[in-house]
């Protein structure tokens, strides 16, 4: 058997095609990929430009043209301010040696007189209603304030309205006409009467406590500048609001 297949002739080997006369290895390779073109600066330039940002070259270069010159008259303008503060002359100051050079010259001012309380004397002995003199007809409000001789401000008492017996008071205390005297100067106003008056107006009357109280100020004008001492009802309707330094001044 094997003698048999010795003596046969070797087989042929498998016959191939022959390529067509317009063969190409492209077409059993088949086709080759484009090459990626190479990307330039401008492109990666411009892929980095927000989107509202147009993208022709001209545009953009002009764009960096006026924001350059803008930062440069911006420059020139700050650095003409700071050499033209240094360029002016500042105000020169007197030094202390050109001071002393200065002759003094003395003034001798003449002393201004003190002024003189004024008060009319021609109506001393005459008689006086507070009451209608000041126009308190109808007061709808008296505060009763006092000296506090150590702090030398006045201390408010609680305001006495209308239409009360305290005020009743001293309507009937302001309404008693009294005799004029001349003005004690080294009395001060221990107590001053704050009154609103019928017509919305404030008032304000000043009295001294020197055994009895004696009214004063430009509240009344018929007064003219004088004292107006009260009675004994006065002085016992204003006692309960005094202190009791202020009502030893009122004892008799």
């Amino acid at each position: 058997m094997s003698q048999f297949y010795r003596n046969q002739p070797p087989e042929q080997p498998p016959h191939e095609p022959e390529p067509p006369r317009s063969y190409k290895p492209e077409d059993y390779l088949g086709t080759s990929q484009p090459e990626r073109p190479m990307r330039h600066l401008y492109d990666i330039l411009i892929a980095q430009l927000p989107p509202w940002l147009p993208r022709d070259l001209l545009l953009i270069g002009a764009l960096i043209t006026a924001g350059t010159a803008g930062s440069l008259c911006l420059l020139g303008f700050c650095l003409l301010i700071t050499f033209s503060e240094s360029l002016i002359p500042r105000p020169s100051t007197p030094t202390l040696a050109v001071v002393a050079t200065v002759t003094p010259i003395f003034v001798t001012a003449t002393p201004e007189a003190s002024p003189v309380p004024f008060y009319d004397t021609s109506r001393i002995g005459s008689f006086l209603n507070p009451f209608i003199d000041a126009n308190l007809e109808g007061m709808q409000v008296l505060v009763i304030e006092v000296l506090d001789p150590v702090t030398g401000s006045y201390v408010r008492s609680a305001p006495i309205s209308a239409n009360t017996l305290e005020m009743q008071q001293f309507i009937t205390a302001f309404n008693i006409a009294q005799a004029i005297v001349a003005p004690d100067l080294t009395c001060p106003d221990h107590v001053r009467f704050l009154i609103a008056r019928a017509d919305g107006s404030f008032i304000s009357i000043g009295a001294c406590l020197k055994g009895v109280v004696i009214l004063r100020g430009a509240a009344l004008p018929n007064l003219g500048g004088n004292d107006l001492p009260m009675g004994p009802y006065f002085t016992d309707i204003l006692t309960p609001y005094l202190p009791s330094t202020y009502q030893a001044l009122l004892q008799r």
